[in-house]
């Protein structure tokens, strides 16, 4: 032996070896054979397919006109996990200018079968507001395309935003198509409401790629407000808890400023101030979900009600959103949540949030003004509250609440677009093809009252479009 090692390719009839652990073992075995030492064989370096950066979701971790957050996942870890971000070239095509790198955070997740990926979050911090950013993620062997976001103005300024019901079901053909009729009807939108249920099961990460899907790129390009639903809570088909699963937040980055007490529900109950609105995110799985004993359910409630009186009491802003999953005044048969009503009613009409933004009932209904249960006057104080669905599991409609209601609608996937200035609130809800199905205003110009403008098109009696 001349102290060479040849490879030498296979013949027709030769036996192939195509298991590179062992092509390793044997050139260890004859480096030794030749030199009597052999230096540690490198590993392979990983595939790039596995560290190709998917799921890309752009959140919030802080201040919307100075902030900005994204996760995304790896089918294997990257060793050096970070993002890319600076000032967006026209037509997002990348960065004009120097990048900034910025370190991420990962996070091994089980996905069952024995299987694990890793999740990681990265945090923009130090932004310009109004200001127009690109940004990529990834590592050291592969990074994803170029995405774009604008930071929120430090005043008031107008914007709008999509509000969806719950999705859950759908997902291959239509609900992809309702995401993209209304991101065609709001190209503008800043953020996307999710009031809760967004996939059947929320231990199934199939399905919420499968969701993840559906937004496709704008999920990376717009960042999503969720508030957890009964769905999106369920751990396993045995263990019922109130935390989520570690998907809901290894898929969203959110604010770290919900109720003190409560770490393990971080992620589920926050606040956030674009513009002149502030958006409240509440999870009311613990007034409105029956699945979990009443001595867990009176300690979540207790410091939820606390922390929502005080980001009610401090609000400085002009609009006030909450996002929720199950609804104050159901609209189909045989639910009524008059527990959570008893609690949250009051807080709604004592601190004048504009608008609840609900899921949960699989069909469509929109009250009138509300206050203390009873219809209020258009131009006195009062809540309106919505219930949609973007999926396709549909419930028929059976109101108890007739009096309350402006607009119902069953049978149809919706999507709403919601346009905020300094001094109106503009509501619609279509269909997927763009039909009109509801709307209003409510103008303000000064106090906490709003002159309420009901434009529902058709009836607009219990009852309509049953």
């Amino acid at each position: 032996m001349d102290g060479s090692l040849r490879l030498v390719r296979a013949g027709p009839h030769s036996m192939r070896c195509t298991s590179r652990p062992l092509i390793l073992a044997l050139l260890a075995a004859a480096c030794v054979a030749a030199h009597g030492a052999c230096l540690e064989a490198r590993p392979a370096p990983p595939d790039p397919r596995d560290t190709a950066p998917t799921r890309i979701v752009l959140g919030w971790a802080g201040d919307p006109a100075t902030s900005q957050a994204v996760t995304w996942r790896t089918a294997a870890a990257v060793a050096a996990p970070q993002a890319e971000i600076g000032p967006a070239a026209p037509g997002c095509r990348g960065i004009d200018g120097r990048a900034r790198t910025v370190a991420a955070a990962p996070l091994t997740v089980e996905i069952g079968n024995a299987r694990t990926v890793t999740h990681y979050k990265a945090e923009f911090t130090g932004l310009a507001p109004a200001t127009r950013y690109a940004y990529r993620v990834g590592g050291p062997s592969s990074s994803s395309r170029w995405h774009c976001f604008s930071t929120a103005s430090a005043a008031e300024a107008p914007f709008r935003f999509i509000y969806l019901g719950d999705a859950q079901r759908g997902f291959e053909k239509r609900w992809p198509a309702l995401v993209q009729a209304a991101f065609a009807a709001v190209p503008d939108a800043r953020f996307v409401v999710h009031a809760g249920d967004l996939v059947e099961d929320g231990f199934d990460d199939r399905q919420w790629g499968a969701w993840l899907a559906g937004l496709g790129a704008r999920a990376g390009d717009v960042p999503g407000v969720p508030a957890p639903g009964n769905h999106d809570v369920i751990r396993s088909a045995a263990k019922r808890v109130f935390a989520a699963p570690d998907l809901w937040n290894a898929h969203f980055a959110l604010p770290a400023n919900g109720p003190d007490g409560l770490a393990e529900l971080a992620g589920q109950n926050y606040v956030l101030d674009y513009q002149g609105l502030r958006v409240v995110a509440l999870d009311v799985n613990a007034f409105a979900n029956e699945d979990f004993r009443e001595s867990q359910r009176s300690r979540v409630q207790a410091a939820q009600l606390t922390w929502l009186r005080q980001v009610l009491r401090t609000n400085a802003r002009r609009w006030t959103v909450v996002v929720q999953h199950q609804p104050v005044y159901s609209v189909v048969k045989g639910r009524d949540f008059a527990a959570m009503r008893r609690a949250l009613g009051p807080l709604y009409d004592e601190f004048h949030v504009d608008l609840v933004l609900q899921g949960h009932d699989h069909a469509y209904g929109r009250t009138h003004k509300v206050r203390a249960g009873q219809l209020a006057h258009v131009q006195a104080p009062g809540t309106i509250y919505a219930v949609s669905v973007s999926g396709t599991k549909m419930y028929a409609i059976a109101t108890r609440w007739p009096a309350l209601m402006a607009r119902l609608h069953a049978g149809a996937q919706l999507y709403q677009v919601v346009a905020v200035t300094a001094d109106r609130l503009s509501y619609e809800s279509r269909t997927r093809d763009g039909a009109m199905v509801d709307a209003f205003e409510l103008v303000k110009t000064t106090g906490t009252a709003s002159r309420y403008v009901n434009l529902a098109p058709g009836p607009t009696a219990a009852g309509s479009d049953r």
